[in-house]
């Protein structure tokens, strides 16, 4: 049984996300906790002399809050006709990275997943948005997350997009496996490179790698690019229509350096797909 947390805003993006979540584990059980922070409506309508009304403003936001989450509730559970999934509400005026540690640690999450808004939205996660303080802040998990405008695709193509810095021998990939066998996906590989050979660590992380994924199926591709590596993975993913794909955050790796200004700006696929980032270690 799989345990999803799906942050919400109320926004018709973060119900996008929502949505994407439901169908992440089809043919099986789901648990799906719909959390809201009404944080910023509480600090910024406290009071430091009159607590009693502190307390009751808190009372209203909560007894809002958690209306508007049964409202998202009963929709998503009509428009997930068929699919088995048990929905849990949890709201409160914590920051939201602090609410979703929470919850992590005590529901065992698989995943959260999350909108974020189009164009700005992928340019502002790596600026200090809700979505890059949960990918830094909240205890090591993947998260993915979901454009504003994309259309809902079944993840039947998938691409991973490595520097191959990482020793795989400790690094669990098992969210992208259960993913492949669950939606029969054809998994891509991708290592984009600007020199002729890729290096010694390189193919010692590659072999590993390998080794990581001997039991599902997957082609591997060496891009070579002798101009930005979003331009060369921008071109596959068009060419091998990717509906999902998956990077990893570390300080200074591939993630890091796709996601700059030229990126943003140049390459349309960041509107339209859902990214899956994983953590260094979960």
């Amino acid at each position: 049984m799989a345990h999803i947390l799906v942050p919400t805003d109320f926004s018709e993006n973060a119900y996008n996300a929502l949505f994407y979540a439901t169908r992440l584990y089809p043919n099986e059980e789901c648990i799906i906790t719909l959390l809201h922070s009404f944080e910023h409506l509480f600090s910024t309508n406290t009071s430091r002399i009159d607590i009693g009304r502190n307390e009751q403003l808190y009372n209203e936001l909560e007894a809002d809050s958690l209306k508007k989450l049964d409202t998202l509730k009963n929709k998503i559970i009509l428009d997930s006709d068929g699919i088995s999934l048990v929905v849990n509400l949890m709201t409160g005026a914590q920051p939201l990275y602090k609410m979703v540690n929470k919850c992590i640690i005590n529901d065992t999450i698989n995943v959260v997943v999350m909108g974020t808004k189009g164009t700005s939205g992928v340019k502002e996660v790596f600026l200090g948005t809700q979505t890059v303080k949960l990918i830094n802040k909240v205890k090591p998990i993947p998260v993915v997350v979901v454009p504003q405008y994309a259309t809902y695709a079944t993840p039947t193509d998938i691409a991973y997009a490595t520097d191959l810095k990482i020793d795989y021998a400790q690094y669990p990939l098992e969210i992208i496996k259960e993913l492949v066998r669950l939606h029969k996906s054809n998994l891509y590989i991708t290592h984009i490179y600007n020199q002729m050979s890729p290096g010694e660590t390189v193919e010692t992380n590659y072999r590993k790698l390998k080794h990581k994924l001997e039991d599902v199926s997957y082609t591997t591709h060496w891009l070579s690019s002798t101009t930005k590596m979003e331009d060369a993975l921008g071109v596959f993913i068009k060419e091998h229509d990717i509906n999902l794909l998956v990077l990893m955050y570390h300080k200074s790796g591939f993630l890091k350096k796709l996601f700059n200004k030229s990126f943003v700006d140049k390459v349309s696929f960041h509107s339209e797909i859902p990214l899956l980032i994983l953590p260094e270690s979960f």
